[in-house]
């Protein structure tokens, strides 16, 4: 899979754009554009250089992905649009003040002050076009690559309103005119209006990769180099992380972040690893035992071989994994896509429709276009566009925090819709420390040894976390490869009532698909015997201390090998996928009833009508709105 950044995108239209040209190409198997970060995700055998050819004629800038580039992009873009968007508001101050006090020129000497004063408009509201040329550019562009999109509306809304203004100051001039019919004041409000809800939105956006940048600060810069000395004593010298390989002896101070992948073989203290599981209790490191990059040593002093470095360590993985997840596509987002793809044009063609229909019912040029420009500038399809990938980025991020890793948005969807949770019960519901139990035979008091599992015991969480996951409706199944008597024995502890016990590595997988029968299934487990099954549920998902085979298989990853996080990860899908359907309610039913409202058809029945202006005001909130309620999902608790 590759990765490339995509500059130029406006919209969920534009998005639509992008995927129809990369997913036209030959050897591309899948592609997903994501407008909240900017990037996009191929799949497929294509070159790079052909994609990036691809993107370009569709009328925007690709380039291969190098560490999260995307990211670090909005803050920029977010401060250029600050200083732009004061300017603005200091020129629009000036409109209005000729607006709405007509008659200053009045008392002045000015032989003509209406020509004047419109004179004086256009050139402010020129000023306001220049500062906000982005829009007309995107737009245009948009138009001549037959693929429009929300800056095509803004600046057709912005641009109409300014060349009717100025068709009609000539007639003024030519004393033929009417000066109470010049828009200049909306052409200027309608950009300046836009670029506040850009910038709210920019902001807002910002917020929701917070988790992915608050991980990527987590890994150290440099690296204290260690060289022995002789006699168990090392020097010390500090390094460019870059400059770190395998193999290379590191030494960890109190109070610093690890810097690699390693193996402890000197010195002993305390990890606080909170920063990959989410949990604050010092681990203790002796020689032997392991350490990961951003967790940090809270006591002692370590000299650790480094056994992954760069983009191999845990959380290099983790931060591609977060990326990942939250630039991909959930399944409900496919309603959206559907509708973004057309939106824009269909929009259009309605504000042609309001104008006409006004205009040949009797109705004067000036409120005709008012109509048709409040329909162009009220339409927004970035809120459909960003309602399921910032709910998805939030989501991910707030699970990150937590120890639970998603690996892509649709494992974060599906899991919410789980109905039944099928459990292995070694090394998942119990320790996993076996010991094998003698029993002694009745008949010829030979000692054999029979394969019982009792010294196996539950996790300390296990029972609570069984009670809560039925509390929220699922169906709990216990799966084992035990003996009936000491599987129901665990089962009963666990509160489990439905057991499937004696089933061979390879049958895990068969009583899945026999499951899933049933309803949408969960399966739990940590071993490479549960490796198939979790492929074959609907989602799968590994305990943290369980096999690289099993974390490889599984779409959703827990850090610690707690049997509670399994409903925590439910809960907060289910959250997310909560937000997800209020964003896409928003985003439609603003649509559904703004542009109707903007096309004036509640004007006859019950007199009410959106000036352009205010239909502006509205497009700049919607997507922030979206965005807000998204953000809600950081207050998520376990």
């Amino acid at each position: 899979m590759d990765r490339y950044n995509v500059k130029g995108m406006s919209c969920a239209a534009c998005v639509a754009r992008v995927e129809r040209a990369v997913n036209a190409l030959d050897g591309v198997e899948n592609v997903e554009v994501s407008l909240l970060t900017n990037s996009m995700t191929v799949e497929g055998t294509t070159e790079p250089s052909i994609i990036i050819e691809a993107v370009k004629k569709a009328g925007y800038k690709a380039s291969v992905d190098k560490s999260g580039k995307a990211l670090s992009e909005d803050g920029e873009d977010a401060s250029k649009l600050r200083r732009k968007l004061i300017v603005s508001f200091v020129f629009l101050a000036v409109l209005f003040f000729l607006e709405f006090n007509k008659n200053y020129l009045m008392s002045t000497q000015v032989a003509t002050p209406y020509i004047m004063r419109g004179l004086l408009q256009m050139a402010v509201a020129v000023v306001i076009i220049v500062l906000n040329r982005h829009f007309f550019v995107s737009g245009i562009k948009g138009i001549k690559n037959l693929a429009p999109n929300m800056d095509t509306l803004v600046s057709l809304g912005s641009g109409i309103a300014f060349i009717y203004s100025f068709a009609i100051l000539l007639l003024v001039i030519t004393g033929h005119g009417n000066e109470n019919m010049l828009y200049f004041v909306t052409s200027g409000m309608i950009l300046t209006f836009i670029s506040i809800g850009k910038l709210l939105e920019a902001r807002a956006k910002d917020r929701t990769t917070d988790a992915l940048k608050s991980l990527m600060k987590l890994a150290p810069k440099t690296a204290l180099k260690a060289i022995p000395a002789g006699n168990g004593e090392y020097t010390c010298e500090e390094v460019d992380i870059d400059n770190v390989v395998k193999n290379d002896l590191i030494m960890i101070k109190a109070g610093n972040h690890m810097p690699v992948d390693g193996r402890v073989i000197s010195g002993e203290g305390y990890a606080d690893e909170s920063s990959l599981t989410g949990e604050s209790v010092p681990i203790p490191k002796t020689i032997g035992d392991e350490v990961y990059t951003s967790t940090t040593l809270m006591k002692g002093t370590l000299i650790v071989e480094a056994t992954h470095v760069g983009e191999e360590t845990s959380l290099a993985g983790i931060i591609r994994m977060v990326a990942e997840a939250g630039a991909g596509k959930a399944p409900i987002a496919k309603i959206a896509d559907k509708v973004a793809g057309i939106f824009v044009p269909v929009v259009m063609g309605i504000a042609l429709v309001t104008f006409l229909a006004w205009f040949f019912t009797g109705h004067d040029l000036n409120l005709s276009l008012a109509r048709a420009i409040a329909v162009l500038v009220i339409s927004c399809p970035c809120a459909m566009g960003l309602a399921t990938p910032v709910a998805i980025m939030v989501g991910s991020g707030v699970g990150a925090k937590k120890g639970i890793l998603f690996k892509d948005a649709a494992s974060l969807e599906n899991v919410g819709r789980a109905q039944i949770v099928v459990l292995d019960k070694t090394g998942t519901l119990t320790e996993g420390k076996i010991v094998l139990a003698e029993e002694v035979s009745d008949t010829d008091k030979d000692r054999t040894k029979a394969n019982d599992t009792t010294a196996d015991k539950l996790k300390p969480d296990s029972a609570e976390a069984v009670r809560i996951l039925r509390e929220m409706g699922l169906q709990v199944v216990m799966l084992t490869g035990d003996k009936e008597e000491p599987a129901k024995r665990i089962a009963a502890g666990a509160g489990i009532d439905r057991v499937v016990f004696g089933v061979k590595p390879g049958g895990k997988a068969d009583e899945v698909k026999k499951l899933k029968k049933e309803g949408k299934v969960v399966m739990v487990g940590d071993g490479i015997n549960d490796a198939v099954a979790l492929v074959e549920a609907d989602v799968g998902i590994a305990i943290g201390a369980g096999k690289d085979v099993a974390i490889d298989a599984a779409d959703i990853v827990l850090m610690n090998s707690r049997v509670m996080d399994v409903a925590t990860t439910i809960r907060l899908s289910r959250l997310t996928l909560k937000k997800i359907k209020e964003n896409l309610f928003w985003a439609f039913i603003y649509n559904i009833i703004g542009i109707p409202l903007a096309a004036g058809v509640f004007i006859p029945a019950f007199g009410l009508e959106l000036p352009p202006m205010f239909g502006a005001a509205a497009m700049s909130l919607s997507s922030f709105i979206v965005v807000m309620n998204a953000l809600t999902i950081n207050r998520f608790r376990r």
